[in-house]
């Protein structure tokens, strides 16, 4: 099991990803949770953890699910399934959208 600040460190290294993908810059982030942009960069360092509510509303913002802020944190399995399954979560649901037509069009050409 990882110890509490490797815990800390992905789940800031994933939310960093999370926010850049999705365009916002810390400072932007900060203003809408009405936080500081240090506080960001604390738990995006590992620095500092977040409550459950700063994390709800993180995901809010971000459009994105809760289980992709902790992608490397619990590891079940390697399979394939559960990398797509966490992969999409981090994903806006306009993107979601776009990749259920394209499965559907591979499904209907198969």
């Amino acid at each position: 099991m990882k110890e509490n600040k490797e815990i800390l460190i992905t789940i800031g290294q994933n939310l960093k990803n999370a926010r850049i993908s999705k365009g916002y810059t810390q400072e932007q982030m900060a203003e809408q949770l009405n936080v500081s942009s240090k506080f960001i960069s604390m738990i995006e360092r590992g620095c500092s953890g977040l409550s459950i509510t700063n994390l709800t509303n993180i995901c809010k913002i971000l459009d994105i699910e809760p289980n992709s802020l902790f992608n490397g944190v619990l590891n079940y399995t390697d399979s394939k399934d559960e990398y797509i399954t966490n992969a999409l979560s981090t994903l806006a649901n306009g993107d979601k959208e776009f990749l259920i037509s394209v499965i559907e069009y591979i499904l209907k050409k198969s």
